[in-house]
């Protein structure tokens, strides 16, 4: 601590005049060192497990680069491995198709980060595109893919969609996100016996129609649960407990 340098009082650090005698306060060096400032805290913990001090964007730059080189090897053997085998490309177009979709969907969530809608976007188109693939190497021409392959891919894409728009409009997230999930399995599960019924001649759920009617009450004890804690009930008094 400082002292004024005419009547000796003892004073508190930073004071520019003494309280007493309103004479001015000189500081010696090693006083100004200890009433200096400390710096500011970094924006991020530093790891010393870290060696390079990779940012989150870096991480995942890097991971995207792994990933971009691990499928374009796996593509490159299946094509060399195929054409040593069989002097053509044939059952490797399979898994090449296999390989993109892969590819897409561990990278994009990356590449995208924090841009959900986006993600989706990118993914949607992805696949109908790889199951119309898959059709069209078997060798047989389109077969089951406009049937079959299609209206499910759009059916599971739409319930994706609106159970992500469902939840993204929520405020508070909690229990419902899992209701709203079960809510869109259920429809999708019924929508998929109705597109399987239809193209074997007729229209009869059974499996689904069980799978339905499990889920929907689950998700209404689910949202009622969740605004219940919302709104702070004590649940040992709800279920007397």
């Amino acid at each position: 601590m400082p002292y004024c340098s005419e009547c000796g009082v003892e004073v508190d650090a930073g004071v520019e005049a003494c309280p007493l005698c309103k004479a001015p306060i000189h500081r010696s060096a090693e006083c100004d060192e200890a009433v200096r400032p400390h710096a500011a805290y970094p924006d991020r913990i530093i790891d010393p497990e870290d060696r390079y001090h990779l940012t989150a964007t870096e991480r995942r730059r890097i991971a995207v680069e792994l990933l971009s080189l691990a499928f374009g090897l796996a593509g490159a053997v299946i094509i060399l491995v195929d054409l040593v085998v069989n002097q053509r490309l044939g059952w490797s177009l399979y898994a090449l198709v296999s390989v993109g979709f892969a590819w897409l969907v561990s990278a994009m969530p990356l590449i995208l980060y924090g841009k959900p809608w986006l993600v989706f976007t990118v993914l949607a188109p992805a696949l109908p595109l790889f199951l119309f693939l898959i059709d069209v190497f078997d060798g047989r021409g389109i077969g089951w893919f406009l049937p079959y392959g299609f209206p499910i891919a759009g059916a599971g894409l739409a319930a994706v969609a609106s159970v992500g728009a469902v939840v993204g409009a929520s405020r508070r997230k909690g229990l419902n996100v899992i209701a709203t999930v079960f809510l869109g399995a259920a429809i999708f599960m019924l929508i998929l016996e109705g597109i399987l019924d239809l193209n074997r001649g007729g229209l009869s759920p059974y499996w689904s129609a069980i799978a339905a009617l499990a889920l929907a009450p689950t998700a209404v004890v689910l949202y009622f649960l969740h605004g219940r804690v919302l709104r702070g009930a004590d649940l040992r008094k709800v279920f007397r407990l």
